[in-house]
């Protein structure tokens, strides 16, 4: 009996992490507007990639790794929607968080059919976005998947703890892209 009040407070506090039908995987943590670090993290073959090559863009940075159930559940409606709308000035880059040697990396991205950029996030990266290196729970310190979405200033708009589904990304990134191309269309572009 002593047992039994403990093994249901972990059974009751884990199916409440399960998301049930229709209820939302992701948390959206509060941004206050600040700019997003300058960064720098290798490709699948090792070449450096900057921020600096995403500015102007609408940018959704995706902290994620392969052994990580939310985040392989959430690739199939980032894919899509990167695919839908890359023409329009949206990039996604997936930072994966599990190795800097990439192999298995490149192995599932190529599985997967994965359309947008996948680079790798060391520690240092991960540090630039609040990770907290020394927690054993979360390797390189930041929960997974985490994600940040990015105005072409620069700017944070949104970000998240947890998988996101494709009504959350119409409801969010949709406007930006929008607000872009009005722009354009009234300066003639």
């Amino acid at each position: 009996m002593r047992w039994a009040i403990p093994i249901l407070c972990v059974g009751f506090v884990a199916w409440m992490a399960v998301p049930k039908t229709g209820e939302a995987a992701f948390q959206r943590v509060p941004v206050g507007g600040g700019k997003m670090p300058q960064w720098t993290m290798p490709d699948l073959e090792g070449r450096p990639v900057s921020s600096k090559q995403y500015e102007g863009k609408v940018l959704l940075l995706n902290f994620w790794a392969t052994w990580c159930p939310p985040c392989v559940r959430e690739i199939p409606d980032l894919n899509q929607f990167y695919q839908d709308h890359a023409a329009e000035g949206f990039v996604i880059v997936g930072a994966s968080v599990e190795s800097t040697e990439g192999k298995t990396v490149a192995e599932f991205v190529r599985r997967r059919k994965i359309a947008y950029p996948v680079l790798l996030a060391d520690d240092s990266v991960q540090g630039l976005f609040g990770a907290l290196p020394s927690n054993p729970m979360m390797p390189g310190g930041l929960p997974l998947p985490t994600t940040y979405v990015v105005a072409r200033d620069g700017r944070y708009i949104a970000h998240y703890l947890g998988a996101l589904n494709r009504a959350e990304l119409d409801r969010v990134i949709l406007p930006l892209l929008r607000a872009a191309a009005s722009t354009n269309a009234v300066q003639g572009r």
